[in-house]
């Protein structure tokens, strides 16, 4: 089976992915439906990283089927939307190095965010396609 291509963010929404927006990440959840949470992104290259707790129904989906879709809307204007369908790769982030990260980007604590689960995932969002409006 050979990998997709990944997709590119176009740079007429690139200001979604690199401000510190919440993103509604969907997930496939048992029985094939789909299950949505609202999250924070951190963008990485041409990926996108989501720190999760490891008791978390995504986490659960994530394991099981690794895709997702991660939609963020313009707060401004909320006709302007960006949706990455995404590859998922789960990895382990035992120092906690990439919740640092995102609680440096949306200025929140990053104790009492650790504090939560001695462990913690992150999922890193391949985009094999990107679908922008507005």
């Amino acid at each position: 089976m050979s990998t997709p291509e990944p997709a590119e963010f176009p740079a007429s929404h690139r200001d979604l992915i690199d401000n510190p927006l919440t993103g509604v990440l969907t997930t496939i959840g048992t029985g094939g439906r789909p299950q949505s949470t609202a999250v924070w992104f951190l963008p990485d290259g041409p990926t996108v990283k989501v720190s999760m707790i490891s008791t978390r129904q995504k986490l659960a989906n994530l394991r099981r089927v690794p895709v997702a879709t991660l939609f963020v809307f313009d707060p401004a204007n909320p006709g302007r939307t960006l949706e990455i369908r995404a590859d998922v790769e789960l990895v382990p982030d035992p120092d906690k190095s990439v919740l640092a990260r995102m609680t440096d980007r949306y200025g929140a604590d990053f104790a009492r965010l650790s504090a939560l689960d001695p462990e913690r995932t992150t999922a890193v969002l391949h985009p094999r396609r990107v679908v922008v409006r507005g």
